[in-house]
């Protein structure tokens, strides 16, 4: 019988594990526009011997953030300035591999959709969409470009936006003893943890008032 190679078959098998986030933009008033909590989904392959997985948590332990940017005041007026938007969302991307003496890389790539922009809710704002690309973020508690972890930028309005990408080479045991951690045990590799984006509205468009939602899905792969 022809042996299948594991590394293979799990690089096969893995697929993306993806979160949504919710934004709520109201102009002109002040709502609660939902629970903030969020999502961890892990995908999780176990090929003969090899054992990879993948987790993605956007916010809190469950369910959908909402992030609210409230547009009230001079801020609708004729002089308006950026809006900062609240709660602030941590991304954690957790990939786990097994230990391979070749330490073969294995690419991780955190994307995101914003392709669908925030569409009005109330009459008063009609079929006006705003696109995401009004909306920005700066971040903390980021390991840096070098490390490939999420840095400042904004929404494209692409459905396969860039935000991190960083290689999940095995470096860590998960078995506080180390002579276990030989042969088939899993290692847990670099991860992006819990990196803060605090979400800024532009504000620099004048837009019929109403209520505004929209969802952007953050989608995490392993190759």
């Amino acid at each position: 019988m022809p042996q299948r190679d594991a590394t293979t078959t799990a690089h096969a098998a893995l697929r993306t594990a993806c979160a949504p986030l919710g934004a709520g933009l109201v102009l002109l008033a002040c709502g609660i526009m939902g629970p903030a909590n969020a999502v961890i989904i892990t995908v999780s392959d176990n090929a003969g011997t090899s054992n990879y997985a993948l987790s993605l948590q956007v916010g809190s332990a469950a369910g959908t953030d909402t992030v609210q940017f409230n547009v009230t005041g001079n801020n609708a007026g004729l002089t308006p300035t950026a809006v900062t938007g609240s709660p602030a969302i941590d991304i954690s991307v957790t990939p786990v591999r097994p230990i391979v003496s070749s330490e073969v890389a294995r690419p991780v790539t955190l994307r995101v959709d914003s392709g669908t922009g925030l569409i009005c809710q109330s009459s008063s704002c009609g079929s006006t969409i705003i696109p995401f690309s009004k909306i920005s973020w700066t971040v903390s508690n980021s390991s840096g470009s070098a490390a490939g972890d999420i840095q400042n930028g904004q929404f494209s309005g692409a459905n396969n936006q860039q935000l991190a990408n960083f290689n999940a080479n095995a470096n860590v045991c998960s078995i506080p003893i180390i002579v276990l951690c030989l042969g088939t045990w899993t290692y847990q590799s670099r991860n992006l943890s819990a990196t803060r984006l605090t979400f800024r509205y532009a504000n620099d468009t004048f837009y019929p008032a109403g209520t505004y939602l929209g969802t952007v899905y953050f989608t995490a792969s392993m190759e």
